[in-house]
């Protein structure tokens, strides 16, 4: 995807960025001047133009783990009383950020200087953690070529992510184009966009203000589907067969023939599994534990057995307890997976604004996606009908999905970042943006006061 990314940024360079050579021939004596066509994909003329004052960078960090306490585990003695514990030590594996980029961003007036020339000169470096407000916004403080490629992959307290962010905008006078991928790993977000508006910067409102109105088509994974509808097999027949079917695993009769003695005590005797082949009780190995639901002991069950015939499970308790969610889980994620990425074409509204002034400043921007045509079956469009679905307490296997077609659901985001200089020694800020996209936010948010001490 990066190589793509950057390959596209020089292609669309050397469509903006074309220069002509003028060469001169000689005909009949007298020298002609005409023009050949562009020059090579990398003429310094448009590379300078493009990517002038642009910056890439890359960096990791390194963090202390979380600290976790070792756990236990029962591993025998439940028959006995004698219980036999396991230690489990905990690896401690260490937070980390690796880190690339390549960036040429506007930069507003009350962000913070970053890069080569400004690190060490009161500002700082680009490390792929900063979140500049233009990031986001959806109008820079200049107009042209902007892009930003941003990277990064790491662990966060024992989980990890990729994070990646790609786009390439432009900004005319009345119009706007952005193209884009954003991945959120930990929010589990993901989506390619494009978007087209007109705007418009009233000279009433102190060209202070931005309206927009235009399209966003967006391209997703599978969103608002619980594994109720995408696969009812699973919960609608005899389960031990949808089992056997999905995950490739086998179920099998076992029997104690000596079961309870006298004192209606279990006998740990050899046990047998039932042969559907020959007909024969063949000896099971292994030591069980052979308890059937609700802790009492039939003498019979079904045994489970992997890919390769080991057996995992002795019971169907033991099976659906502690194997079966995890293999459903896993199941209904490919099921997911493998019906593709699916895609919108919505509306936006969007509005933004910016003041800045020596003692304050604001800057807010908003976009409202209101109505949206769903092209594809898994498209939103009929999730937000499932979802109606459910609320009206219809069944999920009753559920029927719409052809292609146009539909009301709010998306939206939409961030803001406010200062002020009460005095010379007081100032207090806030910053925060929002992303409500097919209901699944992400969002930051930071408020805070600073009191510099003049003395006693």
């Amino acid at each position: 995807m990066l190589k793509k990314i950057i390959m596209g940024l020089l292609l669309v360079s050397s469509l903006f960025g074309n220069d002509t050579i003028k060469k001169e021939k000689k005909q009949d004596g007298k020298q002609t001047k005409f023009f050949s066509g562009p020059k090579s994909i990398m003429s310094f003329r448009f590379a300078d133009k493009f990517f002038k004052y642009s910056t890439a960078y890359a960096s990791f960090s390194l963090n202390a783990p979380r600290y976790q306490d070792d756990r236990f585990a029962i591993i025998g003695g439940l028959s006995t009383g004698q219980l036999e514990v396991k230690r489990d030590e905990r690896e401690l594996k260490p937070d980390f950020q690796t880190s690339f980029g390549l960036r040429k961003v506007g930069r507003f007036q009350y962000e913070p200087k970053r890069g080569v020339k400004s690190a060490g000169k009161g500002g700082t470096w680009y490390d792929g953690n900063e979140k500049n407000a233009n990031e986001s916004a959806t109008f820079g403080p200049v107009k042209g070529w902007e892009y930003l490629i941003k990277w990064s992959e790491g662990r966060q307290w024992g989980d990890d992510y990729l994070n990646q962010e790609y786009w390439l905008r432009y900004i005319g006078n009345w119009m706007m184009v952005k193209v884009g991928m954003t991945e959120l790993g930990l929010e589990d977000i993901h989506y390619t966009h494009a978007d087209l508006r007109v705007h418009l910067t009233p000279e009433a409102l102190g060209n202070k203000f931005h309206v927009s109105v235009g399209m966003k088509h967006r391209n997703h994974p599978v969103y608002g589907f619980d594994a109720m509808v995408l696969d009812t097999t699973w919960y609608r027949g005899e389960w031990w067969k949808f089992a056997e079917k999905a995950f490739g695993i086998d179920d099998n009769m076992w029997f104690d023939p000596t079961m309870l003695d006298e004192n209606e005590e279990w006998v740990h005797q050899q046990l047998y599994e039932y042969d559907v082949e020959t007909g024969e009780l063949v000896p099971i190995e292994g030591d069980g534990p052979y308890w059937n639901e609700g802790g009492e002991y039939w003498g019979h069950d079904w045994l489970w057995r992997d890919e390769e015939g080991n057996i995992f499970a002795y019971t169907d308790r033991e099976y659906f307890l502690y194997h079966f969610p995890g293999m459903l889980e896993e199941y209904i994620y490919d099921v997911k997976t493998g019906l593709g990425n699916q895609n919108e074409t919505s509306l936006v509204l969007g509005l933004d604004f910016y003041h800045y002034g020596d003692n304050w400043w604001i800057h807010g921007w908003g976009n409202w996606l209101p109505i949206h045509y769903g092209h594809d079956m898994h498209a939103y469009h009929n999730a937000a009908h499932y979802r109606k679905h459910k609320k009206d307490n219809g069944k999920p296997h009753e559920f029927e999905f719409k052809d292609a077609m146009w539909h009301d659901w709010n998306d939206y985001d939409m961030g803001a970042i406010f200062g002020v200089k009460v005095q010379d020694n007081l100032g207090v800020f806030a910053e925060g943006r929002y992303l409500y996209y097919w209901e699944r936010p992400a969002y930051d948010i930071k408020l805070g006061i600073n009191y510099q001490f003049m003395g006693f």
